[in-house]
């Protein structure tokens, strides 16, 4: 998408979405507005604990802690919101922990693949069960982001954004390797990757910042293979399959060749790489227009669809939830959770690059006028979630350990993928 892109109608790409078929959207003011301070306020002041995973620093966590926090605490006289950020992998590890040492959140950020995993652990709160407007609250979201906090029978999670990467590229770069336009499919992206790297011997063609399922499975599913079975029941046969040796071995060809990087430690931030010219081209999420626009305003983002291979192009569906832990303050973290998803929030959210997932921010003039937002709810119409299984969590750290052997050793590609397999498989007969 270009910055003079025709802008289409919100709503009909809303509409479009494979994942956001829209069920219930009624106009239920109590609902979706943000609770009074005479309907919530505490007989004595309550601290909430609040653990999220908003980069430091980053534009969201400034709306975060300097805009909306101070919002909820003047609505809320008597509610003190402690926010607390982690790195993504580090709050995980830090809920795990916690579950075992009893030392958890009152209200958290939740990936949606960790969902199934602390419910299983009988760490969350089932909200439908446990808050009697939950049925009215759940009517303001797109109901694709709200089957993500579904576990069996209840909901253990409200929606809190949704998001998928699309593939960004820097003009400047492709024009002086002779390149007009983004790759539209898998052999022409490996074919740019050999221009791009002539004529930039000191940069990459791509910038890929990790080995995880975030970022190998959008390879996988857009060349007809996968991690898992359909059933999520065995790994064998797909995450070792002829395709997937196949894609993952042109990746590695590509790697040792030197014609992209971005995952070793000590290599150079991807999102800042794309704009200085060091990676022409990454596929991220809408956060990253918040980053340039913030760090480098002079940087004219590109952004065009994932190279579609033998299966289309398919990327992962991402985003998080926000649940409450079973603690001594669940209604007032319930209050939290629901003002975190209101209008409001959510649009002031919207602003700095988190595809809301509230029906009334969607239809926000303010948000309807971000053009950027625009690639991205089209990749959404192909997007895939990960496996909603309890293992994802550990099946991912054995993807990521497996892609770093094949990727950094000469190791052989098949017999990798065929051990990641047996250990897979070990893991879901637990």
């Amino acid at each position: 998408m270009s910055a003079n892109s025709k802008w289409k109608p919100f709503a009909l790409l809303v509409a479009s979405m494979m994942i956001a078929s829209l069920v219930g959207c009624g106009n239920n003011s109590d609902a979706t507005s943000t609770p009074s301070a005479s309907s919530s306020a505490p007989a004595k002041e309550v601290k909430l604990t609040f653990w999220h995973n908003y980069s430091t620093a980053s534009p969201e966590e400034k709306t975060l802690t300097e805009t909306l926090i101070p919002k909820f605490e003047a609505d809320h006289p008597g509610i003190k919101v402690k926010a607390v950020a982690f790195p993504w992998d580090e709050l995980h590890k830090k809920i795990q922990i916690g579950g075992n040492a009893g030392e958890l959140p009152d209200v958290s950020r939740l990936d949606i693949i960790w969902v199934p995993e602390f419910q299983k652990s009988d760490l969350l709160v089932p909200l439908d069960e446990q808050f009697q407007d939950f049925n009215d609250v759940s009517k303001q979201y797109l109901t694709g982001p709200l089957s993500t906090a579904k576990v069996g029978d209840h909901y253990y999670g409200l929606p809190l954004n949704t998001n998928t990467k699309v593939l960004f590229w820097n003009k400047d770069l492709f024009e002086k390797s002779g390149l007009s336009a983004a790759p539209a499919t898998t052999d022409e992206f490996f074919a740019n990757l050999d221009k791009l790297k002539a004529s930039n011997a000191k940069g990459w063609g791509f910038g890929e910042p990790a080995l995880q399922g975030w970022n190998m499975l959008p390879w996988l599913w857009s060349n007809g293979a996968d991690v898992l079975s359909p059933n999520f029941d065995t790994a064998q046969g797909y995450i070792n399959s002829s395709a997937s040796i196949d894609i993952i071995t042109k990746y590695r060809d590509a790697f040792k060749k030197g014609l992209w990087s971005g995952f070793k430690q000590g290599d150079i931030p991807v999102t800042e790489g794309h704009a200085n010219g060091t990676y022409a081209m990454m596929a991220e999420g809408p956060w990253a227009f918040a980053q340039f626009q913030s760090q480098f305003p002079n940087f004219k983002a590109m952004s065009a669809q994932f190279p579609a291979g033998s299966t289309g192009s398919v990327q992962v569906l991402g985003g998080e939830d926000i649940g409450v832990f079973k603690g001594d303050h669940q209604q007032e973290a319930w209050e939290f959770a629901k003002f975190m998803t209101s209008e409001e929030v959510q649009v002031e959210m919207g602003k700095v690059g988190q595809i809301p997932v509230n029906l009334k921010a969607l239809d926000n003039a303010d948000i309807k006028k971000i053009e950027y937002f625009a690639p991205f709810l089209e990749q959404l119409k192909t997007a895939k979630a990960r496996p909603p299984i309890p293992q994802w969590p550990q099946i991912d750290t054995i993807l990521s350990d497996t892609m770093n052997a094949i990727f950094l050793t000469d190791r052989d590609v098949k017999t990798q993928l065929d051990a990641a397999a047996d250990k897979i498989d070990a893991l879901l007969k637990q």
